[in-house]
């Protein structure tokens, strides 16, 4: 696995970083006269990949939709919102509902000298435990995928795309049509292409005095 490290000012990567979280914004104002390249959507995908996870497990996956055909079914799965198909790129953000990378990245953490041997196999076998559920699963999916989706967006607006995120999908159905895997659940669909100029305002957020609790509730 790469570890994504690459050289760079700190003091501006994290002025940038803020930036990017302070003015980031769902858009669906697309040019759709302009297409994403590869190379981008890959960029965006390495990005997003480099998220925080349990164990650093990386329970994720990403579809992309870009064929125009195919755009119009993942339109109608979305309940008819038009502005997928004009962002001419869906990434449906995956999540694992089973530890399937348990045994690689374990083996990663012993060889990285992370953990000796007993270790890894006593916090492997933790992990693993801790998927045994149905339920337990899908919650591990879902919270570490949404933020490898975070990333996305901080990556695409970064790059001076628009992109928004949506949960107002059919997920069953979105599953069956992009034919994942019975371990595999839909998390995010993200529309994301070359911006089409100016956003309304951002709506008011709420408050820090209203949402941070010190202490307790």
């Amino acid at each position: 696995m790469s570890t994504g490290d690459t050289a760079f000012d700190t003091d501006a990567a994290h002025d940038e970083a803020i930036r990017a979280i302070r003015t980031r914004r769902s858009g669906h104002n697309f040019d759709a006269d302009a297409e994403l390249d590869d190379e981008t959507l890959e960029e965006l995908i390495r990005d997003a990949a480099l998220a925080p996870s349990s164990y650093n497990l990386q329970p994720w996956e990403f579809v992309a939709v870009q064929d125009d055909d195919r755009l119009d079914e993942v339109v109608e799965l979305a309940y008819g919102q038009e502005h997928v198909k004009e962002a001419g790129t869906a990434i449906l953000v995956v999540g694992h509902t089973e530890p399937e990378t348990a045994d690689r990245v374990f083996d990663e953490w012993v060889e990285a000298g992370r953990f000796d041997e007993e270790t890894g196999q006593q916090v492997k076998e933790q992990t693993v435990a801790g998927y045994q559920s149905e339920q337990a699963g899908r919650d591990y999916g879902i919270r570490n995928a949404s933020l490898a989706a975070q990333n996305l967006l901080l990556s695409a607006h970064a790059r001076g795309l628009t992109a928004t995120p949506m949960s107002g999908f059919d997920f069953e159905g979105m599953a069956e049509f992009l034919d994942l895997p019975e371990d595999k659940i839909p998390v995010m669909l993200v529309a994301v292409g070359p911006s089409g100029g100016e956003e309304p305002e951002r709506l008011p957020r709420r408050d820090v005095e209203e949402i941070l609790h010190r202490e307790t509730y």
